[in-house]
C-alpha cells in the first residue's frame, strides 16, 4: 500500500514521501529530518498556500489533490530547488529524480487544465 497520484507524478510508499518532504524542506533550510518537518509544520511554516512549495509541503499525504491552477507554480518552485536535492547514482534513491518526476506530472496536468490527484 502507498500513495499514489494521477500524470504519474508519484507512485511509492508513504514512507517514501514523507521522506522526499523532508528532502524538500533540507533544500529549503530546514534540517534534513522528519522531527524538524514535523517541527515546521506545527509551526505553521507551510500554511500560506500562495507561496507555491506549500502546496506539496502542507498537502495530505494519502488523498486530496494539487489543483490544476497550482500545478505550474509548483513544478518551477521545485525545479529551482533540483540543485540543492540529492542525486544519489540509484534512480530510487535520488531524491532529485524523484523531484523530476513529480515535475513532469505536474507539468502534464498543468498542460491539460487537470490537478494531480493523489490517491
Amino acid at each position: 500500500m502507498g500513495l499514489d497520484t494521477s500524470h504519474d507524478a508519484w507512485h511509492g510508499p508513504y514512507s517514501s514521501f514523507n521522506e522526499f518532504r523532508v528532502a524538500i524542506h533540507a533544500a529549503l533550510g530546514g534540517a534534513p529530518t522528519t522531527q524538524d518537518l514535523s517541527d515546521a509544520w506545527e509551526a505553521g511554516r507551510y500554511n500560506d498556500q500562495s507561496v507555491p512549495i506549500n502546496v506539496l509541503m502542507n498537502h495530505s499525504d494519502c488523498d486530496g489533490e494539487i489543483a490544476a491552477k497550482d500545478c505550474g507554480p509548483l513544478a518551477d518552485a521545485m525545479e529551482a530547488l533540483l540543485p540543492k536535492l540529492s542525486n544519489a547514482p540509484d534512480e530510487y534513491l535520488s531524491v532529485r529524480s524523484k523531484a523530476k518526476r513529480f515535475i513532469v506530472g505536474l507539468r502534464d496536468a498543468a498542460e491539460a487544465n487537470e490537478p494531480v490527484d493523489f490517491h
